[in-house]
C-alpha cells in the first residue's frame, strides 16, 4: 500500500501552491489530488479511514515518492489533534514548513477566503482577525514548528522562508528534492517560473466547480457527462474558462487594503514571536517586523 512519503505542511498562503506544481514536474515525486486532502486535521476527512487517505497515492509509479500539500496541518490551534494522528501513521514522514512575513500572510489568507464572493463580507479584516483567530494563529510559526517537534526528530523537518522560493527557485528546489529524496538534478524551474494561487488570481478549479454545479442542476446531466469523452470535456472548459474568468472577475468584491494601524498592531503582536523563530532558524528576519 503507497503512503506519502513527504508532506507540505503550509503555512497557507506561502507559497504551498506554487511549490506542489514545481514538484508535479518531477519525474521520481507523485502528488496527490487534490493538493489538500486535510485527513489528518479535518475530523470528517479522518472518519473516511486509511484506506480512503492511501487511494490518493494508489497511482505512484513504485520509483515515485509520493506527496501531499494540506495547509490546515500547521493550523494546530485549530486542529490540534493532527500531529498525534499524523505521527501514529507516518511516524517516518519527512515535513516541509514555508513560512511568510506573518502579517503578510495573515492578510492574504483573508483575502483568499474571499475568493469567489461576490458581496462585502460581514467582518472587515480588522473585525475578522479578533472574532476569528486562525487568520493570526497560523502566523506563530514556532508554536507550530515545537509541536511537530515534540514527536518528530529535527531532521524531519525542512524550514523555508517563502522569500527563498521566490528568489532562488532553481537553489531552493534542489534542496527541496535532496530532503524528499529524489533526483536534484531534474531542473524544475526551465518549463518558466510557476506562480500559483495569488491572493487577487481567479484558480481554474473554481471555473470548473461552477460549471459542473450548473451542469449538474440539469435533468440526465449524470448520463449526458458518462458519455461525453474527457478530453471533450477539458477542451469545452478551456474555451469557456477565459470568457467566464472575465465576467468572474469583474464581479467579485474586493476588499480594501489593511489599515495602516491595524498593521503595525500586527507588527507589534509578532515581534517577539518573530525574533524567537530568528533564532531558531538562525537567520535575519528584522524585515518581517517592517
Amino acid at each position: 500500500m503507497n503512503h506519502p512519503g513527504f508532506i507540505i505542511i503550509g503555512a497557507a498562503k506561502s507559497g504551498t501552491t506554487t511549490l506542489y506544481q514545481y514538484l508535479c514536474r518531477h519525474p521520481q515525486i507523485y502528488m496527490s489530488t487534490p493538493k489538500e486532502p486535510d485527513f489528518f486535521s479535518v475530523d470528517e476527512n479522518y472518519q473516511r479511514g486509511l484506506d480512503w487517505y492511501f487511494d490518493l497515492f494508489k497511482n505512484a509509479q513504485p520509483e515515485q515518492i509520493s506527496g501531499e500539500a494540506s495547509t490546515t496541518y500547521s493550523r494546530l490551534h485549530q486542529h490540534p489533534h493532527t500531529v498525534d494522528r499524523m505521527v501514529k501513521v507516518l511516524p517516518d514522514v519527512k515535513l516541509i514548513y514555508i513560512m511568510r512575513h506573518p502579517v503578510d500572510r495573515a492578510y492574504s489568507f483573508y483575502v483568499h477566503r474571499l475568493k469567489g464572493s461576490r458581496h462585502k463580507p460581514e467582518l472587515a479584516f480588522e473585525q475578522t482577525i479578533t472574532s476569528q483567530s486562525e487568520f493570526v494563529d497560523s502566523s506563530y510559526y514556532l508554536e507550530q514548528i515545537e509541536k511537530y517537534l515534540r514527536v518528530y526528530p529535527r531532521e524531519s523537518l525542512l524550514l523555508l522562508l517563502m522569500e527563498d522560493l521566490i528568489k532562488n527557485p532553481a537553489e531552493t528546489l534542489k534542496r527541496i528534492v535532496e530532503f524528499i529524496g529524489a533526483d536534484p538534478g531534474v531542473d524544475l524551474v526551465q518549463a518558466g517560473t510557476v506562480v500559483a494561487n495569488k491572493a487577487g488570481d481567479h484558480p481554474e478549479w473554481l471555473v470548473r466547480k461552477q460549471l459542473t454545479e450548473s451542469f449538474k442542476s440539469f435533468p440526465g446531466a449524470e448520463l449526458i457527462s458518462s458519455m461525453v469523452p474527457k478530453f471533450a470535456k477539458n477542451r469545452l472548459y478551456r474555451a469557456i474558462k477565459n470568457v467566464k474568468y472575465e465576467d468572474w472577475k469583474s464581479q467579485q468584491y474586493v476588499p480594501p487594503p489593511m489599515l495602516p494601524e491595524t498593521r503595525q498592531m500586527l507588527l507589534e503582536k509578532f515581534h517577539q514571536p518573530n525574533q524567537k523563530l530568528s533564532e531558531f532558524l538562525a537567520r535575519d528576519l528584522s524585515h518581517w517586523n517592517q
